[in-house]
């Protein structure tokens, strides 16, 4: 594939960055992992228009509770959250998950953080929140949420990332390396990216859209070594936003943190509005 592009991009980069531009926005077909699927046994499920698609979404606990949406990342699934939903609902809140577009059982392979943003502010709209809600997001699922909350009128009480891309740049540039596009194609890319997103993606990143949202506190949790998004991401947005904590974990990964109990604790125990001393303390 290095090669292809490396030779594509110099005798048709225009057709170099198309065919680049439509793989970056294919999402990998995975089989679902047994834990993930009780999910989808026990919600209650529903759809949300968006689009020419209708999202999957499903609904835990309890009707009347605090309202928490979750917000899986990219190559994942609602049930990757799952662990999260159940402790939620046997906690009294209500809980709002979703696949994202051409995730899970969604009959499309292609999207991207315009698509994805859209989505769940379809979502919003559709539950149309009464009083500030809270939202725990994982990976790319964090730049979903920013994305979609910057300049809106929504009031967040909670922001829980689990892990987060920052400067999407980065992300970019590192998909243009990977594959070995050409300097000329990966001009073209990003104009792509830019009719769709209608914002350069030099100058998107996730602190810089929390900056805009009307939040009360911000938590992030990262592993130190996690290999598929750095850590310096999560340092760099809790340096620069208001009312921001970052809870450092090591050897919790980046998707196996989704089923560690520490990082549930420290999560539910952020909802509940307690220190952060008395959560780390807890841990």
């Amino acid at each position: 594939m290095r090669l292809y592009y490396a030779i594509l991009s110099v005798i048709a980069p225009k057709y170099a960055a198309k065919k680049a531009f439509a793989l970056f926005q294919t999402v990998r077909i995975k089989t679902f992992k047994k834990r993930e699927k009780a999910l989808y046994e026990k919600a209650k499920y529903f759809k949300v228009a968006h689009a020419s698609q209708e999202v999957d979404c499903y609904e835990l606990g309890n009707p009347n509770g605090a309202l928490v949406f979750l917000v899986h990342g990219w190559d994942s699934n609602a049930g990757s959250l799952s662990k999260f939903a159940f402790q939620l609902a046997e906690n009294n809140y209500r809980v709002i998950s979703f696949d994202l577009p051409a995730h899970a059982h969604a009959t499309t392979q292609y999207t991207n953080l315009y698509d994805c943003k859209e989505a769940f502010i379809r979502i919003v709209e559709h539950i149309n929140p009464q009083s500030p809600f809270s939202v725990i997001s994982h990976s790319f699922g964090s730049a979903v949420v920013s994305t979609a909350l910057a300049n809106s009128s929504y009031e967040v009480d909670r922001l829980i990332f689990l892990t987060t891309p920052n400067k999407l740049i980065q992300i970019f540039k590192g998909f243009k390396n990977f594959i070995n596009l050409g300097d000329n194609a990966f001009e073209i890319f990003l104009k792509n990216a830019y009719d769709i997103f209608g914002e350069r993606v030099e100058a998107l990143s996730v602190q810089e859209k929390i900056k805009t949202i009307k939040y009360q506190n911000l938590l992030l949790i990262h592993d130190k070594h996690d290999k598929a998004l750095p850590y310096k991401n999560s340092v760099e947005i809790a340096d620069s936003s208001r009312n921001a904590t970052l809870i450092s974990f090591e050897k919790i990964g980046h998707y196996r943190m989704l089923w560690e109990q520490q990082v549930v604790d420290a999560t539910l125990g952020f909802l509940k509005e307690k220190s952060i001393r008395e959560i780390n303390e807890a841990l």
